[in-house]
């Protein structure tokens, strides 16, 4: 669904209204949001952040599962890729997550869960070091669209 857009150096702003659905404490939470696409350049400087187990976890080869980590806070306005070297010999990092579910890029956010996937059967331990995740700053191109909630 696209609304009449503003146009900003000749580029149309995509605006749609979608649905956000997190994890919350009490259960799932859905939100519609307006929200637009936007561009932003990357930097070439970035910093590398440990992904550290806080929990001990058996796994399984091709299982999928989600294990609490040692906090890593992220700053407004960057962003964490997980670099592609393997880590650790039973697991590899398929993404991070927050309490609370996403937030916009130019918040804080506070890294506390690792989904992984199996890569043989084995354990995981507390204090193994998962992945390591490269830190980008970013700057937008242009203004960007502050998501807005409709419900």
């Amino acid at each position: 669904m696209y609304y009449n857009l503003p146009v900003i150096n000749g580029d149309e702003m995509k605006h749609e209204i979608v649905q956000v659905v997190s994890r919350e404490k009490d259960g799932i939470k859905c939100q519609k949001i307006n929200a637009a696409t936007y561009e932003f350049t990357i930097a070439t400087r970035a910093k590398w952040e440990m992904v550290i187990s806080m929990e001990d976890a058996d796994i399984r080869a091709g299982e999928f599962k989600k294990l609490r980590v040692k906090e890593i806070k992220i700053e407004p306005d960057t962003i964490a890729i997980p670099c592609t070297f393997t880590h650790h010999a039973v697991v590899s990092l398929i993404k991070v997550g927050t309490e609370g579910g996403a937030k916009p890029v130019d918040n804080e956010r506070v890294i506390t869960y690792a989904y992984v996937l199996g890569q043989e059967s084995g354990t995981v331990h507390t204090g193994d070091l998962i992945a390591v995740l490269n830190i980008f700053p970013i700057m937008f191109t242009r203004e960007a669209m502050k998501p807005v909630l409709i419900s």
